[in-house]
């Protein structure tokens, strides 16, 4: 991952709909027994569990900075045509 974040276009993570509902794909998939690497296998098994979780965290952490950016730059020019 870059400074830019996942390779997933910012204009779908914008989207607060779009955030739920990769928090609820990543929670079923987390949960679900069905895994590209089954838990059966212990390590290894939960490696690929916490990859998809911590990916969904940094998407999260990408939409919470765009969106106080998106805020702060919205006070800016409100302060500025007063």
């Amino acid at each position: 991952m870059t400074e830019k974040g996942p390779s997933i276009p910012k204009t779908l993570l914008a989207k607060p709909g779009m955030q739920i509902f990769l928090f609820i794909c990543t929670l079923v998939y987390v949960i679900s027994p069905v895994d590209i690497i089954p838990d059966i296998m212990p390590i290894i098994g939960w490696l690929d569990d916490a990859a998809v979780f911590m990916a969904e965290i940094a998407s999260f952490i990408i939409y919470l900075k765009e969106t106080r950016r998106r805020q702060t730059e919205k006070n800016r020019q409100q302060n500025e045509g007063k």
